[in-house]
């Protein structure tokens, strides 16, 4: 059974229509029970990232999660569901603070640099890049220059490249925009929203 989990950060409806397309068997569901016996977990939404994990650490899913990566099975982060799969994040309500996030992938998530011309957030349809076709699961028959649907105003900084399988570029500046680490996968973009392309990514994590 796959679990897309529903820890407040709302904008869901399409993932939901999108993952019905590939499987029967998923609930979205915030019963921590019913979490714990997934096979595979989809972390899903929108918003800060401090509420994410806020509301991630006070309805005991933190720890679910680590217990269900420590099992190897297959986790998919998408959006601020990607971000807090890093170590901590300075998007808090306290400036000059950061807070800690999940941990599975070693990197930072950083606002963008206030650079001339660059338009924050970064929103609407861009390109991958770097696809790295022999160590990828995720991007399974997915091409470089692909383009995906993104919005967001911070992305992962100081990442191992080794954990990085996809590359995108945003006014000069490269960042991962796809992650694979053992049994953790994540996308900075919405694939349910990135037409056939994306919907093939999320088709790849269900048939893992």
């Amino acid at each position: 059974m796959i679990v897309v989990l529903d820890f407040g950060m709302g904008n869901i409806h399409s993932l939901l229509k999108a993952v019905s397309l590939y499987t029967s068997d998923f609930q979205f569901t915030n019963d921590i029970e019913t979490v714990k016996k997934a096979d595979k977990i989809i972390l899903p939404g929108d918003g800060h990232f401090d509420k994410a994990m806020q509301n991630l650490n006070e309805a005991g899913f933190s720890s679910v999660l680590k217990d269900h990566v420590a099992a190897n099975k297959p986790l998919f982060g998408i959006c601020i569901g990607y971000q807090v799969l890093f170590e901590d994040s300075d998007e808090t309500s306290k400036p000059g603070t950061t807070i800690p996030g999940l941990g599975f992938i070693r990197g930072k998530i950083r606002k963008f640099e206030g650079k001339q011309n660059l338009k924050v957030p970064h929103m609407g349809w861009n390109k991958l890049f770097d696809i790295k076709a022999k160590n990828t699961k995720l991007l399974k028959g997915i091409s470089n220059e692909s383009f995906m649907y993104f919005i967001h105003s911070y992305r992962p900084v100081g990442v191992d490249r080794l954990d990085v399988t996809a590359n995108c570029h945003y006014y000069g500046e490269s960042f991962p925009a796809v992650v694979e680490k053992e049994s953790v996968f994540g996308t900075q973009f919405h694939p349910e929203k990135s037409d056939a392309t994306g919907l093939g990514i999320l088709k790849n994590f269900i048939e893992l």
